[in-house]
């Protein structure tokens, strides 16, 4: 899967997921403090790039510069995919 389509597919999962509509999900700015998630969110979307990335992540991976926006996500996941 390429970044383009990762990022689709993060994008579905959370549209989805927390009742928001795709247009409506800021790509730049943290799902946290734009309140369409919360830390409970925060795992769920964790597993859903585990399963999606094949990789493992650490609690100690869940950290603003990793999970900070779904560019952020897309980004930790692809770096942990090619380690």
């Amino acid at each position: 899967m390429n970044k383009s389509e990762a990022k689709k597919s993060l994008l579905h999962f959370i549209s989805d997921n927390y009742m928001v509509d795709i247009e409506e999900i800021p790509v730049d700015q943290s799902l946290i403090d734009e309140g369409i998630i919360d830390s409970f969110g925060l795992v769920e979307i964790s597993s859903f790039l585990e399963k999606s990335f094949e990789i493992t992540i650490e609690e100690a991976d869940l950290i603003r510069d990793n999970f900070g926006s779904v560019n952020k996500m897309i980004d930790f996941a692809e770096r942990k995919r090619a380690t």
